[in-house]
C-alpha cells in the first residue's frame, strides 16, 4: 500500500470522479471536479485543480514495487511498459528532493488533454513544475480525443534538408544560428495555431505556456573511426538508462535565445520513460500511434549521414535526417499553476484546460442533411412536406436548403423538436433559426439565462421582451409595413424592438470592453409587401406562399422590402422572424404544433404581411404553435431577431443545460 506523502497518519479520502459531457460549455466550467486514478490508493490531499498536483498525488515511486511494478527495485527500462513493469503515473526517484519532483506517465494510461482546441497527451512534469504535452490531433465533434495514425501529427517532413555533416542532428546548427527544417515547420504551426489564437477571454494561448527547456542533447558518448555516437543513443539503445539531464548548451529555451516560441519535440529519453524500448514492437504505451515521428534526440553520425532518434511502429529507432518525410508532433509545456476545468483524462472526457471553441456555422453545417431527400427523420423520398407540421417523420434536426447547395454559404435551418439550438449571446438566451446567405447565424430571443447559465425558458412570457401592437392603426394597407409612408415612419413594433436593442445590445459591452454590435452582421430583414389585388383587398406574397401553396421561401421579392442598416431602412441590425422561417421551422397555417422549438404557448409577431380586407393583418405564431394572421393593432409578443457574424466562435453543445456561448474576443 502506498504511503501518504507529508503526513504522519493515513487519511482515507474518497474522491469522486465526475464524468461530464465531452463537448464542454459554460455550465461545465463551474464544476468542482476532483480526480483520482485509483480509489484503492490512500490519499492525504484532494487535488486543487492543477494538473501538477493531480499527478503528484496519484504517483508511485519508480524505484520500488507497486501495483503495476512487480520488481522490488522498480521499473526496468530495458523492458517495455506493462502491467508488471509500469502503467500509471510515476515519480522519478532521483528528483524526489527537488522543489518540483518529476512525474511521468507510463504505459497504457488516461492522460488526454484538450488545450487551445487541440488534443494532447501528458508526457511528464518539468523541472519548473510545468506539464509537458505532446500534440495528438483535433477533438471530435463531441469533444473526444481518440486519435491515432496520421490524425496525431501536424504534417510530415524531413528533419533537415541535408545530412552529410554531423551538425545536421541539431534542432539548430551552425552555432545555433540556423533553424532546422523541422523547427521552421513547428514554429510556423505554433505561430498560427497557438500564438495568434485566443481563448474565450481574449488571451493568447501562448500565455498558458512555460519556457521550460527542450533538450537537443548533442553530447558525444563515443567515437569509432568516423562514426560519432551521441549520448541519447548510448543511454537508450545500449545502457537502457534514460535521463532528463541536459548540458546547458543543448537546452533550448526562449530566454536563452535559441527558441522563438516555447515549442519543440519529444526526446528519446521521454519515450523510454513512457514505456518504449529500442527495436521493440510489442508495447502498447500511449506514445505509439502506428506512425513514425521525429524526436529531438541526435543518434549518431556515420561519417556520411546524420541520424536522429524517432518512434516507429517497430519501437524506438533512428532515421537519417533527410530520410523519407516523418510525422511531426509538437511538444509544449503548460505552466505550473495550470488548472483543469473538468474531465478525467480519458479519451471520452479529456482534461479540459481551455474550452473547445468552434465555428458555429461549421457546427451547424456538419450536423445537416438535405431537405429534399429521405433521411432519419424524414420518411418521404422527396423530402420535407411543408404542408404538414414538423414531426419525427417530417423533419427534426438541421437541414440544408436544397436550392442553395451551390451557393458560397448554403442555408442551414433548424426544424422541429430540436434541443441543441440554444445559444447565449450578450447575456441573453436565443434559439438558432438558420444560417444566412453570408454565413451568419440568425437567432431569436428567448429570455434570460439562469444563474448557472442554462437556457430553460421555453413556454412562457419570459421568451419575449414584452408585448406590443404591430401598429396602433389598422384601417389602411400601409400598416402592414415594418415602416410605412414611403418607409419614413417606424411601426409601433419597430420602435419597441429598436428601443430594446439600443439599451440591451448597442449600449452594452463584452468583457473586453467591445460593443456587442461588433458580433452582429447587417442582415437583410424582409417585410415582403409584394401583393395581388382582389377588388379593394390586398393579398401579400407570404399569404400566397404559406396559406395557399405551402411553399415557404427565403427570397425577398422586392428590393424596397429589404430592410438593412446599409440602406438606411433600419437604425439597428435587428428585426423579427418571417412567416416563411416559421414554416421551415415546422409551423403550418392554422395547425397546432406544440413540439417544435418556436412554440412558446404565447402569441408572437412575425414581420410578414398577410392581407388587407378592411383591416391590415400580419402573420404571427399562435399560442398553440400554428401560423395565423392578426389585425396589426392586436397586442402580441415581441421576440427580436439578430444575425451573428459568420466568424462566430462558440463553446458548448447547444442544449438548454449547456447552451452554445459566443466566445468574446
Amino acid at each position: 500500500m502506498k504511503q501518504v506523502k507529508n503526513k504522519n497518519m493515513l487519511v482515507l479520502v474518497v474522491i469522486v470522479i465526475v464524468t461530464l459531457t465531452s463537448s464542454i460549455g459554460y455550465s461545465a466550467l463551474q464544476s468542482n471536479l476532483k480526480i483520482t486514478a485509483d480509489l484503492s490508493v490512500l490519499k492525504d490531499y484532494i487535488p486543487d485543480g492543477t494538473l501538477y498536483d493531480m499527478m503528484h498525488h496519484i504517483s508511485e515511486m519508480d524505484n520500488t514495487s507497486s501495483k503495476y511494478v512487480s520488481s522490488p527495485s522498480g521499473i526496468d527500462f530495458s523492458e517495455v511498459s506493462s502491467d508488471t513493469n509500469g502503467k500509471g503515473v510515476y515519480e522519478l526517484y532521483t528528483t524526489k528532493d527537488e522543489k518540483y519532483p518529476i512525474h511521468y506517465y507510463r504505459g497504457e494510461v488516461d492522460n488526454n488533454v484538450i488545450f487551445a482546441n487541440f488534443c494532447w497527451k501528458i508526457v511528464r512534469t518539468t523541472e519548473t513544475g510545468g506539464i509537458r504535452l505532446i500534440y495528438n490531433g483535433e477533438p471530435s465533434g463531441d469533444g473526444k480525443c481518440d486519435n491515432n495514425g496520421d490524425k496525431t501529427e501536424i504534417g510530415t517532413l524531413a528533419y533537415n534538408e541535408n545530412s552529410d555533416d554531423a551538425k545536421y542532428v541539431g534542432y539548430k546548427y551552425d552555432n545555433d544560428t540556423v533553424d532546422s527544417t523541422v523547427k521552421e515547420y513547428i514554429d510556423s504551426w505554433y505561430e498560427e495555431n497557438i500564438e495568434n489564437k485566443k481563448d474565450s477571454k481574449g488571451a493568447s494561448y501562448s500565455t498558458y505556456l512555460d519556457d521550460s527547456f527542450f533538450c537537443n542533447d548533442r553530447s558525444i558518448s563515443s567515437r569509432s573511426g568516423n562514426t560519432i555516437y551521441y549520448s541519447s543513443y548510448t543511454r537508450n539503445a545500449e545502457d537502457h538508462a534514460p535521463s532528463l539531464a541536459c548540458a546547458e548548451e543543448d537546452k533550448f529555451t526562449i530566454s536563452s535565445g535559441k527558441l522563438t516560441y516555447p515549442v519543440g519535440l519529444i526526446t528519446l529519453d521521454e519515450l523510454a520513460y513512457a514505456g518504449g524500448e529500442y527495436n521493440d514492437t510489442t508495447s502498447k504505451f500511449y506514445l505509439r500511434t502506428g506512425r513514425t515521428y521525429w524526436t529531438m534526440s541526435p543518434y549518431y553520425f556515420n561519417g556520411v549521414h546524420s541520424f536522429v532518434g524517432l518512434i516507429s511502429p517497430e519501437g524506438i529507432f533512428h532515421n537519417r535526417v533527410v530520410y523519407d518525410e516523418r510525422d511531426v508532433r509538437p511538444v509544449v509545456s503548460l505552466k505550473h499553476d495550470t488548472k483543469y476545468l473538468s474531465g478525467n483524462g480519458t479519451k471520452d472526457t479529456p482534461f479540459l484546460i481551455t474550452p473547445i471553441t468552434r465555428s458555429l456555422y461549421n457546427v451547424i453545417k456538419t450536423n445537416s442533411v438535405l431537405d429534399n431527400a429521405k433521411s432519419e427523420y424524414v420518411e418521404s423520398e422527396t423530402g420535407i412536406d411543408f404542408s404538414q407540421i414538423s414531426s419525427d417523420t417530417n423533419g427534426k434536426g438541421v437541414y440544408e436548403l436544397h436550392t442553395t447547395v451551390t451557393d458560397k454559404y448554403p442555408i442551414y435551418y433548424y426544424r422541429g423538436a430540436v434541443t441543441d439550438n440554444n445559444i447565449i449571446f450578450a447575456n441573453f438566451c436565443w434559439k438558432i433559426i438558420r444560417t444566412t446567405s453570408s454565413g451568419g447565424i440568425k437567432i431569436i430571443y428567448t429570455g434570460s439565462p439562469t444563474s448557472d447559465n442554462k437556457c430553460t425558458n421555453t413556454t412562457d412570457s419570459n421568451t419575449q421582451i414584452g408585448t406590443s401592437a404591430y401598429n396602433s392603426d389598422y384601417d389602411e394597407a400601409k400598416y402592414v409595413g415594418y415602416k410605412y409612408d414611403n418607409d419614413e415612419v417606424d411601426s409601433t413594433i419597430k420602435t419597441k424592438v429598436d428601443s430594446w436593442y439600443k439599451t440591451n445590445i448597442d449600449e452594452k459591452k463584452d468583457a473586453s470592453g467591445k460593443s456587442y454590435t461588433n458580433y452582429i452582421e447587417d442582415l437583410e430583414f424582409c417585410n415582403d409587401r409584394s401583393s395581388k389585388m382582389s377588388g379593394s383587398n390586398y393579398f401579400y406574397g407570404a399569404f400566397d406562399r404559406n396559406y395557399g401553396h405551402k411553399t415557404p421561401s427565403l427570397i425577398c421579392p422586392q428590393d424596397e422590402d429589404k430592410f438593412t442598416v446599409a440602406n438606411e431602412k433600419l437604425t439597428y441590425p435587428v428585426g423579427l422572424i418571417t412567416v416563411d422561417e416559421v414554416a421551415y421551422a415546422g409551423g403550418v397555417h392554422d395547425t397546432s404544433n406544440s413540439t417544435y422549438y418556436l412554440y412558446t404557448n404565447q402569441w408572437h409577431w412575425t414581420m410578414s404581411p398577410s392581407y388587407f380586407q378592411g383591416g391590415a393583418e400580419v402573420w404571427g405564431v399562435s399560442s398553440v404553435g400554428g401560423i395565423n394572421n392578426y389585425y396589426v393593432n392586436s397586442n402580441n409578443g415581441v421576440r427580436p431577431i439578430l444575425s451573428l457574424i459568420s466568424t462566430t466562435q462558440v463553446i458548448g453543445t447547444g442544449t438548454s443545460d449547456d447552451p452554445y456561448i459566443v466566445v468574446e474576443n
